[in-house]
């Protein structure tokens, strides 16, 4: 079981990464940045009491904005982040996380169907597999909301406040 968690991480890695190429040859914005995280069990349902993951890796981020003939602006992105986090007791894991989405503007507020996935494995008790696909809606600089969603797994995030249960990114 866990090496076909390994083996399904690193295929979507390498599918978004191969993805990335492809959206950065058509004028995409590409950022690359340093994420980290405390995740504990006081928000995770998913980890045993008393869990403290400490974690920090590398996302990149490829955007494209277009505006089609009627003037409808789209926003894709995609964003993969990979990294370490050790727990309370020193046990090392490895982390992916996941998020694509595609908006469309409307009256100053973009909206469409978003992914999302976080996974985290290793040497200790802690293992999460976490993710939704929703319907949201964002401005992007004060508000977001995912106000329908079509399917959740692991406990993401409270989707009407959007704080954070095991998917810390």
């Amino acid at each position: 079981m866990r090496r076909s968690v390994v083996t399904a991480l690193v295929v979507v890695s390498l599918a978004l990464s191969l993805g990335g190429l492809v959206a950065a040859g058509e004028g995409a914005t590409v950022e690359t940045s340093p994420v980290s995280f405390v995740l504990t069990s006081a928000t995770c349902s998913n980890l045993s009491s008393g869990t403290e993951l400490t974690g920090s890796g590398t996302a990149k981020s490829i955007t494209t904005t277009r505006t089609d003939r009627d003037g409808v602006v789209t926003v894709v992105n995609s964003t993969h982040a990979h990294g370490t986090a050790t727990d309370q007791d020193g046990n090392t894991y490895v982390f992916n996380y996941s998020n694509e989405f595609r908006a469309t503007l409307e009256e100053g507020v973009y909206s469409g169907l978003m992914t999302d996935a976080f996974a985290l494995s290793g040497s200790g008790p802690a293992h999460l597999n976490n993710g939704f696909v929703g319907h949201f809606m964002s401005d992007f600089s004060t508000f977001f909301t995912v106000p329908e969603v079509i399917s959740s797994h692991g406990d993401p995030l409270d989707f009407v406040t959007g704080g954070v249960h095991c998917d810390p990114l």
